[in-house]
């Protein structure tokens, strides 16, 4: 079941020929030698990997926990480590067949790679990234037996069961959600809007939409996002809608040229005041939309004040005025710097990593949850390597919390670095 197989140790070069019947049996000319987990990668990166080193120590263990390294003092550098905490050939292995959506193929060799193989059974990562395949099965009964050989193994308690896992797709109660919402909108490109699509499909908690990177929208990309967001609305989610003023700028020219300026960009600014409890503005607009459309305008009906209002955008009074732009200040600064990525991570462009590098505009330390992440396949995994690399050239610190042990060992295979993966504070 072994993808790729095992380098073979070089043995010291005897002082003398072999010779007698093992002698005869031995080839004259090794055949080619079979390429490994860790060498796909190194490939991928450009960069040749060394050997597997020292494991990753054995502590406080769970499933978001113990795979988890503090970073203090680990080199700056990102490169495919010669010595990455915990992993060896079977977890690297394991790590890719689960990229690729094999999770029972993956799960049966890490199954047997702790029985059978001896860097696989010394290793923490492999035994926790077990523990995670079994945990998304939903096989508590194998779950329970493995803890009690990982207790026998390491002497250290094993990760517990977590009673209602997490929906790793978006469906789990989880708070802090940021979302970024950059560049053109258009019916032509549609990944601007995808961090809002997959959010308010989950009705994510306490999430916050950034709308500062907004550059331009045509009609289709106006309606849309208008869309998504009365949608969130009649849903009654709580989202907070941040840094509207350039996009409510352009809206308003929009506005100003009548039918002309589109029914899109009438909505969208018609929902926008609905975000921001400007009720005698929309009233107003309202009239004015029903006149230029022959169409009813929507009704008023704003989210609870928690989920959004004057101080994420402008006063009620319709104006910004200091108190106003000070109380807004404050409450976003009060909101958890974290960025929380949800579901599927795949292909050269994964809709998360222009979240990450527009959540980098605003923060010096870029720290990502990756909790709900329920996989990245092995062509995201080096995305996200490249945006690493960017954000560090720029002198941002970048830090993982969260990434369940199965994706933290290829993220580690790919080459990312140890120092990364910071603990999550609960």
């Amino acid at each position: 079941m072994v993808l790729f197989g095992k380098t073979p140790a070089k043995k010291p070069a005897s002082a003398k020929p072999a010779t007698g019947p093992k002698a005869a049996r031995e080839p004259a000319q090794a055949g080619p030698r079979p390429v490994s987990a860790r060498e796909l990668a190194a490939a991928a990166a450009g960069r040749r990997a060394g050997r597997a080193g020292a494991f990753e120590p054995i502590g406080d263990t769970s499933l978001r926990g113990a795979s988890i390294i503090d970073w203090s003092s680990a080199p700056a550098a990102i490169e495919v480590l010669q010595a990455n905490p915990g992993l060896c050939d079977v977890l690297e292995n394991a790590a890719l067949l689960f990229a690729s959506g094999q999770d029972a193929a993956a799960r049966a060799l890490l199954e047997q790679g702790v029985q059978a193989d001896a860097d696989a059974r010394q290793s923490a990562l492999a035994w926790l990234a077990l523990f995670d395949l079994m945990q998304r099965a939903g096989d508590r009964d194998a779950f329970e037996q493995l803890a009690m050989h990982y207790v026998l193994q390491f002497e250290s308690s094993a990760p517990s069961w977590e009673a209602a896992a997490p929906d790793k797709a978006g469906g789990a109660a989880h708070g802090g959600g940021y979302i970024a919402i950059a560049g053109a909108l258009s019916a032509a490109n549609p990944a601007p809007l995808e961090g809002l699509r997959r959010a308010v499909a989950s009705s994510v908690p306490r999430a916050r939409v950034d709308l500062a990177g907004l550059t331009d929208f045509d009609d289709a990309g106006a309606r849309e996002l208008a869309e998504l967001l009365a949608r969130a609305r009649r849903q009654r989610m709580a989202l907070a809608v941040q840094r509207p003023e350039r996009l409510r700028t352009a809206l308003d020219a929009a506005v100003a040229r009548g039918r002309e300026g589109g029914e899109g960009a009438w909505l969208l600014s018609l929902e926008l005041l609905q975000w921001q409890h400007e009720q005698a503005q929309f009233d107003e607009r309202a009239l004015e939309f029903a006149v230029a459309f022959e169409l009813s305008p929507p009704s008023w009906e704003p989210p609870a004040a928690e989920h959004g209002g004057p101080t994420e955008g402008r006063s009620t009074e319709g104006g910004s005025n200091a108190a106003a732009a000070a109380s807004r200040t404050s409450e976003i600064a009060d909101e958890p710097d974290v960025l929380d990525l949800v579901g599927v991570m795949a292909g050269a462009t994964p809709p998360q990593l222009p979240e990450i590098e527009q959540f980098a505009t605003l923060h010096d330390v870029v720290t990502v949850d990756m909790s709900r992440v329920e996989r990245v396949d092995f062509v995201a995994a080096g995305a996200f390597l490249n945006v690493i690399a960017r954000l560090e050239s720029r002198h941002h610190a970048l830090q993982i919390v969260g990434a369940t042990p199965i994706v933290r060992a290829l993220l580690l295979l790919i080459g990312a670095s140890p120092r990364h993966f910071v603990r999550k504070v609960s």
